[in-house]
């Protein structure tokens, strides 16, 4: 049986600058954590008055639970779990294609996960000697790993109206930002999208949806 592929594109996983390392909401968060801020990643909640003050776009920045959610919940479904998934990332501001085994076990809380992004993307790898579990992929683009794409967006066509097994062997492209729309990268993949509902859900709870629509159907 053909597996499909998952990008969860433009995610926002990047370290704190380090203009802002000195500001009182970074300065806090650190000592909170007890971490250096070049082992944090920005996030909106907690370093929303850095960003602003430093004009740093909220749009595009700063979400990188989302991430953590859609991959939580991905990794978590029937599918994966009978090995019919390829789970990928693409970081909007760096440009970085990561791959993840999809027998990884991630943290469920979020902080723990964060160190994991800030090894990977130290590093280059998790863990760092072997890579086995997630790794930045240097020798390939978007274009090498997409097939046949289509792209989850509220005003595409509606997903019934698809046949759950032709959605096999697809690869199914997640946003995982919180407002704005894909990056330019992304949009060319393709012109083909797919709708979950008529109003905004959470990434993680559309592609629940999607994969439970496509998994009823081989069951």
């Amino acid at each position: 049986m053909n597996k499909i592929r998952i990008l969860i594109a433009d995610a926002e996983i990047d370290p704190v600058p380090e203009k802002l390392w000195k500001h009182p909401a970074i300065v806090s968060d650190s000592k909170r954590r007890r971490r250096h801020p070049s082992k944090m990643l920005l996030y909106i909640p907690i370093h929303y008055t850095a960003m602003i003050e430093h004009n740093i776009p909220l749009e595009g920045f700063g979400r990188p639970d989302i991430t953590h959610r859609i991959l939580l919940t991905v990794l978590d479904h029937p599918l994966n779990k009978r090995g019919l998934l390829e789970i990928y990332v693409y970081t909007r501001n760096r440009g970085e294609l990561i791959w993840i085994n999809p027998d990884v076990r991630l943290p469920l809380d979020y902080y723990r996960f964060e160190g994991l992004m800030i090894q990977l993307l130290q590093k280059g790898r998790v863990p760092p000697k072997t890579g086995e579990l997630i790794k930045i992929i240097r020798e390939k683009t978007l274009d090498d790993i997409v097939e046949k794409p289509i792209i989850m967006e509220k005003e595409g066509r509606l997903f019934t109206d698809y046949n759950p097994k032709d959605l096999l062997g697809r690869t199914i492209i997640v946003g995982a930002f919180q407002r704005g729309d894909y990056s330019p990268k992304v949009k060319k993949l393709t012109n083909e999208y797919i709708s979950i509902y008529e109003e905004t859900l959470l990434a993680s709870t559309a592609i629940s949806i999607l994969l439970t629509y496509i998994y009823l159907s081989i069951t």
